[in-house]
């Protein structure tokens, strides 16, 4: 008679069971990941419905109003047909003229590559060199700067844009004690220069000043003639732009967070 067999009963069965466990975990974690898509995909929902509210022309809420021309593309002799937003022109006249305009008369004064002058998205951007303006390591004006100077606070005058002067260095330390670093340098630059055009009749709410210290260069500081390129001051006269904005609840943000 044979004892002890029975312990071995369902022994090649016990997998199973393990076997059970793992596709119960398995299939628990894809519920999850699909729980956490699904979640995914109804915050992109509600950010659709309200991105397409917001562009809806019949929704109190608008960004592109109708007075907007949607038209954009070419014309037909081919010539481009850019989209016509209120208070953003398609060349802004007033600003491209006083550029030009600002470049004859600064080229009539024979001063080289000390001065920029061009326009961009932002305005026009008036670049000019420390050699032309400033002693090397200081805040002291040149005379040669004033005149200069001068050319550009007659052209700034007639139109009321706003005006930001930016200073800049080189990575050489500034030579005035006074000022521990070139941060304090730029700055410092920008606000004599500010000073001397509110003195001249610009209208001080108009200006912005800042100082970049040497930390935008517009080459490699590894010549010196690349040193006094990036050692500079920029006047940016900033175009006007009618501004439209977008108010949504503070209940729909807080959904999509």
């Amino acid at each position: 008679m044979s004892h002890g067999g029975g312990g071995d009963d369902g022994g090649g069965e016990r997998w199973l069971v393990s076997y059970a466990d793992f596709i119960t975990l398995l299939m628990v974690l894809f519920v999850v990941l699909y729980s956490m898509g699904q979640v995914d995909v109804e915050k992109y929902k509600k950010l659709a419905e309200s991105m397409r509210a917001v562009f809806s022309t019949g929704s109190a809420t608008k960004v592109l109003p109708s007075t907007i021309d949607e038209g954009g593309g070419t014309n037909p002799d081919g010539s481009p047909d850019p989209i016509v937003i209120p208070g953003i022109p398609q060349k802004p006249p007033e600003s491209v003229e006083v550029a030009g305009q600002l470049t004859n008369m600064l080229a009539q004064q024979n001063l080289g590559n000390q001065v920029s002058v061009q326009t961009n998205i932002e305005g026009i951007l008036i670049s000019l060199s420390e050699k032309l303006v400033f002693t090397q390591g200081t805040a002291e004006l040149h005379a040669e700067a004033y005149p200069v100077l001068d050319t550009i606070i007659a052209m700034l005058k007639p139109i009321s844009n706003q005006i930001r002067v930016i200073g800049h260095t080189d990575n050489s330390p500034p030579t005035d004690p006074h000022y521990s670093n070139n941060w304090e340098l730029s700055a410092a630059r920008a606000a004599v220069i500010a000073q001397y055009m509110i003195g001249s009749g610009i209208a001080p709410e108009r200006l912005t000043i800042s100082g970049k210290g040497e930390y935008a260069p517009i080459f490699p500081n590894d010549t010196d003639e690349h040193r006094q390129f990036n050692s500079r001051a920029d006047i940016v006269v900033i175009y006007q732009v009618d501004s439209n904005y977008i108010s949504t609840s503070a209940s729909s943000l807080d959904e999509l967070q």
